[in-house]
Order: structure tokens, then sequence, then C-alpha cells
């Protein structure tokens, strides 16, 4: 039975563990890695109450940023497969360790570096030599997006469509909160924050092109009604599996990444971005160097803070258009998930249980030796038949659903 080693108690990672223990002839045998061993310890309780001990859960105290330690832990466990869902800062000195050890590697957002603003998957695809050369696998963004959104370009472009022009990927968080959460972030605040101050950039034929940034009062936006989550304005920003489906589209003309924001939370991020509050760099105060977003991460509300009366629903898909056999074509295909039953399944919000799953999955077809290769590779990669994660998804926990649209709604028509 296969050994696997788990970086991360979260959010994410506490909904991965109470879907991984769903599937103990799969994830028998599983170690979890955690900064805090009283986190890890609720999740293991929790584990423990809903599938009656049918998993092994060992837990280690430990920080996956330390490179040497990490690989002592690798030569005594001997893991067969390693999933991060811890902070994405680790996630070259993880994959180091992997390369060294010799286990495949899946992670769910790529790296950034704490003292500079910006994501980008370059210098994780600069180790696909090294991977290659040990016939391991690094599978990267395995979460929902990215992850499920570049599998449903991937589904696009080898099942449904002769050739696909423009996508649009839509996330839409229609959850409403308690009303004494005044401003809280949908994932790791210092990760989301630093995200959403940046340039906005879009794909378009062939080049990159910038618009603004989110936090601009002008910021482009529109309403859209998404399928079961209601009327919501989507906003034009940058999202990084968009870097990776430009590269394996070969007929891709345009493709741009949005998401939901209420205007008070933009007035928010506005005023904190205008104070000072997610800057990066050292403050000195009191004697003491401090970073403003970490200090602010710390004041923020945690999830479980507002997880239990977290209401409604998600809906993330990807618009398509292209030609199937001579004729235009416009689809949606997208998931929904509810924020309540998530909470009731796992104790994690829609959030962290669409990001989770969808790592799952792939581990499960890693493992079963259905998803294979060698060397650094994002989901839509054409080495994966998207066909089977799509099957094999809703089995983990998330559905799907395709809807045929006679044309693209007007405010996606616009070139911005």
């Amino acid at each position: 039975m296969p050994k696997i080693f788990v970086i991360g108690t979260g959010n994410v990672g506490g909904v991965g563990l109470h879907k991984m223990a769903q599937q103990p002839d799969i994830f028998e045998e599983i170690y979890v890695l955690s900064r805090t061993l009283q986190k890890s310890g609720i999740v293991k309780d929790s584990i423990a109450k809903k599938t009656k001990g049918k998993v092994r859960l060992n837990l280690i105290s430990g920080d996956a940023g330390n490179g040497k330690a990490l690989l002592a832990l690798f030569k005594k466990i001997k893991p067969d497969l390693l999933v991060h869902w811890g902070h994405p800062y680790d996630n070259l000195v993880v994959m180091d360790a992997c390369l060294k050890y010799g286990v495949n590697y899946i992670d769910t957002a790529c790296y950034e570096d704490p003292k500079k603003y910006g994501f980008s998957h370059k210098r994780q695809w600069a180790k696909d030599k090294d991977f290659k050369e040990k016939g391991l696998l690094a599978l990267l963004g395995a979460g929902f997006d990215p992850g499920v959104t570049n599998v449903f370009s991937a589904y696009g472009r080898d099942y449904l469509f002769d050739e696909v022009h423009e996508i649009d990927i839509l996330d839409c968080n229609g959850g409403s909160k308690d009303k004494k959460i005044k401003f809280a972030p949908n994932f790791d605040p210092e990760i989301n924050l630093r995200e959403l101050i940046l340039p906005v950039k879009f794909w378009k034929d062939g080049q990159w092109k910038e618009k603004g940034r989110l936090i601009d009062e002008e910021a482009v936006n529109f309403d859209f009604d998404f399928p079961e989550a209601g009327v919501f304005s989507p906003y034009l920003m940058y999202h990084e599996e968009m870097e990776s489906i430009v590269r394996r589209m070969p007929h891709l003309k345009r493709i741009r990444f949005w998401m939901t924001f209420s205007e008070t939370y933009l007035w928010y991020l506005r005023v904190l971005y205008n104070v000072g509050l997610i800057r990066i760099d050292p403050v000195k105060y009191d004697g003491a160097l401090v970073v403003p977003v970490k200090f602010l991460k710390q004041l923020l509300p945690k999830g479980k803070d507002f997880n239990k009366s977290y209401k409604g629903k998600t809906c993330i898909g990807n618009i398509m258009t292209g030609i199937k056999d001579g004729k235009k074509k416009t689809l949606f295909i997208y998931n929904v998930c509810d924020h309540q039953a998530a909470f009731r399944e796992t104790g994690g919000n829609a959030i962290g249980y669409t990001t989770a799953i969808p790592t799952v999955t792939a581990a499960k077809l890693v493992l079963e030796g259905k998803w294979s290769g060698a060397g650094v590779r994002n989901m839509e990669d054409r080495c994966f038949d998207s066909k089977i994660f799509l099957d094999e998804m809703p089995k983990t926990g998330l559905d799907w659903q395709i809807k045929e649209l006679n044309e693209i709604p007007d405010a996606l028509k616009k070139n911005y």
C-alpha cells in the first residue's frame, strides 16, 4: 500500500485529508507535516470520528521550508507521493527535496517569492530537465483554478472542439459570511492580498496585454448570472493558469480570467493598500522589523471564525468559443459547490473543498498509473487524458456541467 506524504492542514489540507480518508483503499497510510500539531490534531480527530479509523494518519511537526529536515523525513518514511497543500513560498524547497529523494510531487499553486510581488511557474518549470532525468513527475497547480480550469480547457481542446479560440475563466464565490465578519479573504490572506494588487494581464493574439489594476475604481467588470449562485460582478484580473494554458492551446486567440468581488470588499482592499498594510518590505516598529501584510494576516479572521456560518455557493468554470465541424460553438463548462455542504462533510468551506478535491483526484490517478509522465507538467498537458480526470472527479465529490450557449455574453465580446 502506498505511503502519502502531505504538507499542510489548513482549509485546503484539512478538506483534502478528509477526502483521502474516504478512500482508504488508495490512501491508507498518510504522513502529515504541519507547523502546529494542535491544528493537525483537530483534523485528525475529525477524520477519525467520520471514518472510524480506517486510515493511518501520522502527524509530524515541522517546517516544509527546511529542505534538509524534509529530506531526512523522506528517507525515514519512504513516501510514494508528495502532496503539497502548504505555503507556495516553499514550493522550490519541497521540489528539490523530492528530486534528491526520488518521489513524485503535486501542488496547487505556483511559487511566489516572499520578498517580491508576483507569481509565476517559471522557476518550477526550470526544474523540468532534472525531474525528467530522474523519471519523476512534478504536477503543478492541481487545485481548481489553477487545476480544473486547466483540465476544462484541455477537455475542450481534445473532445469538444476542433479548435478552441477564446477562453474566459469565471470564478464566483457567491457565499456570505457571518455579518460580524467585515472583511476576510477567501484563502491565505497574505497570498490572496498580494495577488489582488498586481497589474491586470490577459493574453490576446499571441502576446500579453495589461489593463490597469483590480484596485482601480474603474476596474473592468460586468454582471453575470452564475448557475445556482446568482448574479455577481466578475472583475478582470491575472491568474496563473493562463501562463501554462497558452503554451498548449495552439489555436487560442484570447484567454482572460475573471473573479467576483463585492464593492465593499474592493473598498476595504483599496484602503488597506493605500495605508500600506499590503506592503511586503519590513517596517521598523518599536525596535523590531514587522512585515505589514504578515501583521495584517494575524489580525484578519480565519476559516474557523466563519466556516460554520458561511452560506451560498461557488461557481467556477470556462466559457469557451471555437469551431466544431466547421461551425462556431460556445460552451460554458463549470462546477457549483455549496459552502454549508462542504462544512458539514469536512469542516472546511467551498473554497478549500473545490481546491482539495482536484488534488486528491490527481493523486489517485497518479498512484493508479492512469496519469503518468516525467518532468514538470501542468494539468492541461497532453500527456494527461482530461476525460479520465473529469470522469473521476465526481466520484471524489465535485460534479461538473456543460451548458451550450448561443453566444458569449455581450460583456465578453469587448476588447478591453
